[in-house]
């Protein structure tokens, strides 16, 4: 059975950034199983977006290899859980940050939103962070809320600009399990879990699903939005867990 009408997505082209797994892996699968062509970035194999320059050689390769892109998947990101990261200052991760998920990912799809406006449609869907909008505790926190902040903001002024041609949207996922979330601490297990009406975490699947909905004609009424895919906030305030820690 098709869902979300994705028969009609057949022998469109996609881009995917940050295809070398988890959401963005996910949501390069599913878009290539409705038959839809997805050119993948995968990070160092293809381009380091932290590099200056890197995004605008990224956007010139694909459209050399196809001038005609008609969806636009922001999924490349820094991963400040990994160790590597974890070595660095807050100062300094909060630049890498910035020029990955911020300045490539804004200039890339300012670049694909003027090309999809001229071509006469296309769609762009960005991720930010729900903890962007509900706050949350710890270092890292804070920084992919500034970068998650200002992805959403970016993502409603760049729908406004483009419409009605360029459908712009955005998702915000809570806990899903991509890698990292399949090899943290128990606490932080019972935190992903508990955090969610839902009562579990979110699987990268269902966040690809998402990503089909958003890029199918059911949803040619939806544009400028945030979608906080996170199983249903629970509001209670923090738990014991949460108190204090720097994250």
């Amino acid at each position: 059975m098709e869902r979300f009408g994705t028969n009609h997505l057949t022998g469109l082209t996609a881009v995917v950034t940050g295809a070398s797994g988890g959401i963005g892996s996910a949501t390069a699968d599913a878009l290539e199983r409705t038959g839809v062509v997805v050119i993948r970035h995968t990070g160092r194999t293809k381009a380091d977006f932290s590099v200056p320059d890197a995004a605008d050689r990224f956007v010139d390769a694909v459209l050399e290899q196809s001038p005609k892109i008609d969806i636009w998947v922001n999924a490349a990101g820094v991963d400040l859980m990994s160790s590597e990261m974890k070595r660095l200052t807050f100062d300094d991760r909060l630049r890498l940050l910035m020029e990955v998920d911020v300045f490539a990912t804004v200039n890339m799809s300012r670049r694909i939103g003027c090309q999809m406006k001229k071509q006469g449609g296309g769609t762009i869907v960005f991720f930010s962070w729900d903890g962007a909008t509900y706050g949350m505790v710890g270092e890292t926190a804070q920084l992919y809320g500034v970068a998650k902040g200002a992805v959403l903001g970016f993502c409603r002024s760049l729908a406004a600009t483009l419409a009605p041609e360029v459908r712009v949207r955005c998702l915000s996922p809570g806990w899903i399990r991509t890698r990292w979330g399949a090899n943290v601490s128990e606490e932080f297990q019972r935190l992903g879990t508990n955090d969610s009406l839902c009562g579990r975490w979110g699987e990268p699947s269902e966040v690809a699903d998402a990503v089909l909905f958003l890029v199918s004609p059911q949803s040619e009424f939806v544009d400028g939005i945030d979608i906080r895919l996170n199983g249903g906030k629970r509001m209670s305030g923090p738990s014991e867990s949460t108190k204090n820690r720097g994250v």
